[in-house]
This record gives structure tokens, C-alpha cells and sequence, in this order.
């Protein structure tokens, strides 16, 4: 827009030729003119409810937040049932992390128009930033009425339940909820069971077996001695106590074993040069507990009890391989594996590469390859034990030494992406 059409707009008194001039660059995404001409018409008409909701809109185009959330809220002063401008006003609060304000505009929105996904989806996040954990629940629930087939608002709702605290807590309280609750959100649940039942199934598929086990005991206070029912919620809490078994058995022996593998000398080998064949890395490619036995003598690790390898293999939450092929041969050259609760927190353990196959890069697209399929599940928090000569290579992946010069490490999705 030159200063010639700029000084049209600003000298002309005519409101319906400055609107629907303003009107016609908000069609055209010319957000820039399209926000002077608003402000003019505007100021030519100050109570127009359609000038302050396209002027909130086109701001927002522009990521102006602040001047967005002034004219959303003088379009809901002056028109308070129109649900768009509560649903927009909604998000250019978050933007702004007015979480307050946002989940009453995302409230006032749902109020006018219970249908709209979005409304209660977006109302569910904020209630998770405000750590109003049963709010967003019941929110989130109320999300997945509407839309059964949205993936990420079931991990959302996994979150929040693992976030609430104690599983058997939430337990007594959902199963109350459930009959006493006042909220048409759980009215309806209890009217159709099933729903419960199928939530649920999806939970427990995504590896949200807190969330999981909660809504199928909320089905139980429903249709009480349902057997498919029981016998499930009777699987995944033997599951639940055979993963904090192994989470903390792995944290108490960890540092020992640590300890024993930093202590035993490793004799350098030198490296043959073009080595004949390929190399492929693979996803959960079933490994036996010789193999990766083997693999670790190659490395100079103290031998285990194949049973015990065997069952770490079965007890991790993922693992991945690398194997050098040549002709008929095919031998482990390279592992990585990760212990997890599945939702929040992984350990990467025995990470390993032939002492053939160092000095390659292959221990860096092993990891990166571990910390991907982690990340694929929703998992953010990733640490490890390194040892002090090879901190270096893991800072390259992104990982950051913890305070006091500890041996624990965190991984950093930012540090990862600027290496």
C-alpha cells in the first residue's frame, strides 16, 4: 500500500466505503491494509461489532496478540453471543498465556456452541497449563465425544491423569464422579458405557495405562461384574507393578554397574579398513541375549546370565539394532535400548557399538534413531549415565551434563536441533 491509498483511506468519512474496503483486503490475506482501513472504519463507526471481529481477526494473521485480544473483547462487549469472536478471543489469550481469560472466553464459547471440537479441546490445554488436572479431564472427555478419531487429545488426556497424582486416588475419586458428579459431561458417560469402554481401549493402546485403568474401573461403577472388564484392569495393574519394579531396580543398580564397566580396560583395537558389506539399523528387531552378549565381550563388558539379559530385552521399552551384512553373515554390531513408564520418563541403557565399527558414526544414528522412536510415543524426558571420557559424544546429541559434575545426563530437544 502506497501513501497515496494510505491518505485515501485516512481522509475518507465514508464508513461503508472504508469497511467494505477493509472487507475486501481481509478476503484478499492483505492483512496489512486490511488492518489500517478497520482502524479508520472504526473510527467513523465506533460500535460496529463486525469492524472489531475482522479487526481482531487480520491482527491475528499478523501475530499482533495485543491489539487481537482489544478488539475480540469489544466485539463480545458489544455482541457477547457470538461464538466465533469468544473462540478467537480464547486463542489470542493463550498466545498471550492469559490462561485465566482465555479458559473463560474458551467457556463462554462452549456455553454458545457445545459442538465445536476445538472450543473444549483448546479449553482442556489451558486447564492443563493452569495444572487444574480434573478440569482438564472432564474437558478433555468432553473433546473426545465430539471427535473419537482425534489421537492427540486421548494422549492429553493421559497426561493430565498422570499428572493428578496417585492412581488409587483417582481411582476413588473417578469411581465417585462418575455417580455423584452434577456435570452433564459424566451425565453422559454414564448414559453410554460403551464410550467409556472404547476411551479407554485407546488409552491403554497408547500406552496410557494410568488413564487406562481409571476409565475402565469408571466403567465398572457402570456395569458392574463385566468379566472382559475385569480381567483387563487386573493385566495392565500387574503390568503397572512390573514396570515401577524394573524402573526401580534399574535406578538402584545402574550407578554399581556403572562403576564396574568404568573400571575395566578396554584394549584398543585398530580399525580394518573398508570393511566388505552393509550396514542396516533397525527398530525392535529381535535380538537374542547371546548375540548381545557377544557384542558386549567385544566391548570388554563383564558377562551377565543370559536369563537376566533375556529378561531386560523383554522388560525394555524399546530397543534398537545395528547389523553389519556380508554375503550370508549377518552380525550385531551395534545396540541401544531405552527402560520407560511410557509417558514421561526413558532411560537409554547398554549402548554399544563393535569396537570394528567405532569411529564411523554409527553410535551417533543408533541414539538418534532411540531418542526418534521415544519421541514418537510422546516421551520428553531422556537421561542417561555417561562415563567421563565419552561425555563429549553425547553432548553432540544433544545431551546436557546435570549440576556438580554428575554423570547423569539429560537429553535437550533445543541443545539436539543447534548441534
Amino acid at each position: 500500500m502506497n501513501s497515496k491509498q494510505l491518505n485515501a483511506i485516512a481522509n475518507n468519512h465514508n464508513w461503508s466505503e472504508v469497511y467494505n474496503l477493509a472487507d475486501a483486503y481481509r478476503q484478499q490475506q492483505q492483512w496489512q491494509p486490511a488492518a489500517i482501513a478497520f482502524q479508520r472504519a472504526i473510527i467513523l463507526k465506533p460500535d460496529f461489532f463486525w469492524s472489531y471481529h475482522h479487526f481482531g481477526d487480520v491482527l491475528t494473521q499478523l501475530k499482533q496478540w495485543q491489539q487481537a485480544a482489544f478488539a475480540y473483547r469489544r466485539a463480545v462487549e458489544i455482541d457477547p453471543s457470538f461464538f466465533w469472536s469468544w473462540h478467537n478471543f480464547g486463542d489470542v489469550l493463550t498466545q498471550l498465556k492469559q490462561w485465566q481469560q482465555a479458559a473463560f472466553a474458551y467457556r463462554r464459547a462452549v456455553e454458545i456452541d457445545p459442538s465445536f471440537f476445538w472450543s473444549w479441546h483448546n479449553l482442556g490445554d489451558v486447564f492443563l497449563k493452569l495444572q487444574q488436572w480434573d478440569k482438564a479431564i472432564a474437558i478433555y472427555l468432553q473433546a473426545i465425544q465430539l471427535r473419537r478419531d482425534h489421537q492427540l487429545v486421548y494422549q492429553k488426556l493421559g497426561i493430565a491423569f498422570k499428572q493428578r497424582g496417585s492412581l488409587e486416588e483417582s481411582i476413588i475419586h473417578y469411581r465417585q464422579s462418575i455417580h455423584s458428579s452434577q456435570s452433564q459431561i459424566f451425565n453422559n458417560l454414564k448414559a453410554e458405557p460403551e464410550i467409556v469402554l472404547d476411551i479407554a481401549d485407546v488409552l491403554v493402546a497408547q500406552h496410557q495405562a494410568t488413564a487406562g485403568i481409571v476409565l475402565y474401573y469408571m466403567a465398572l461403577e457402570i456395569v458392574p461384574n463385566q468379566t472382559q472388564i475385569l480381567l483387563k484392569v487386573a493385566e495392565l495393574l500387574q503390568q503397572q507393578n512390573q514396570l515401577q519394579q524394573s524402573i526401580t531396580s534399574h535406578q538402584q543398580t545402574l550407578h554399581s554397574d556403572l562403576v564396574t564397566r568404568q573400571n575395566t580396560k578396554i584394549v584398543a583395537r585398530p580399525k580394518p579398513n573398508n570393511i566388505p558389506g552393509q550396514i542396516i539399523i533397525k527398530a525392535d528387531r529381535l535380538v537374542s541375549p547371546a548375540q548381545l552378549e557377544n557384542l558386549c565381550s567385544q566391548v570388554g563388558w563383564s558377562p551377565r546370565p543370559l536369563d537376566k539379559v533375556e529378561s531386560s530385552l523383554e522388560n525394555s521399552f524399546c530397543y534398537i539394532t545395528a547389523w553389519h551384512l556380508h554375503n550370508e553373515n549377518q552380525q550385531l554390531v551395534s545396540f541401544a535400548r531405552a527402560v520407560s513408564d511410557g509417558v514421561f520418563h526413558a532411560v537409554l541403557l547398554d549402548i554399544l557399538v563393535h569396537p570394528d565399527f567405532q569411529n564411523q558414526g554409527l553410535g551417533k544414528e543408533v541414539v538418534k534413531a532411540l531418542i526418534k522412536r521415544l519421541q514418537q510415543s510422546e516421551i520428553k524426558d531422556i537421561t542417561l549415565f555417561a562415563s567421563p571420557h565419552i561425555v563429549d559424544f553425547y553432548h553432540k546429541l544433544g545431551f546436557v551434563s546435570q549440576p556438580s559434575n554428575l554423570q547423569w545426563m539429560l537429553w535437550s530437544e533445543d541443545k539436539a536441533r543447534n548441534s
